[in-house]
């Protein structure tokens, strides 16, 4: 009996996709770790007065200090009396030497608790906003 003959075996062919996947992801990696500031939200590193801190009646006016520079489009800052009435002189700005601080000018602040409320657009373009607490004493 003839058997028909074997077709010639043939090694299956391989493609350069795992080291394609590899290499991609290995570059994924490396731009994620590369640059962490770019998709990092804006924090709240420091303020003045401190948070529930205390503070004189003359400090003429109210800083906070975030982890990186912010944008200027959405910055703001706002000191709330405890009567709901906003205190401040409504000049936040950013502070050109340091893109990280913002200030406020207040008037002379009688005693009683007041609220800083604060808003900044950080480098990966998220809003981030919130608040803290200080009390002026009577003296």
């Amino acid at each position: 009996m003839n058997l028909p003959a074997a077709a010639p075996h043939r090694a299956p062919r391989r493609t350069a996709v795992a080291p394609r996947c590899a290499a991609l992801l290995l570059l994924g990696l490396a731009v994620c770790l590369a640059s962490p500031r770019a998709w990092a939200h804006a924090i709240v590193v420091r303020t003045s007065p401190a948070q529930d801190g205390v503070a004189p009646g003359n400090i003429g006016k109210v800083d906070v200090w975030y982890d990186a520079g912010i944008r200027d489009a959405f910055a703001a800052l706002a000191v709330i009396a405890a009567s709901g009435e906003r205190v401040d002189k409504r000049d936040a700005a950013i502070d050109r030497a340091d893109p990280a601080h913002v200030s406020v000018g207040v008037n002379p602040l009688g005693p009683g608790k007041y609220t800083v409320r604060y808003r900044a657009l950080s480098a990966d373009g998220h809003l981030v906003s919130g608040a803290w607490e200080f009390e002026v004493r009577p003296q």
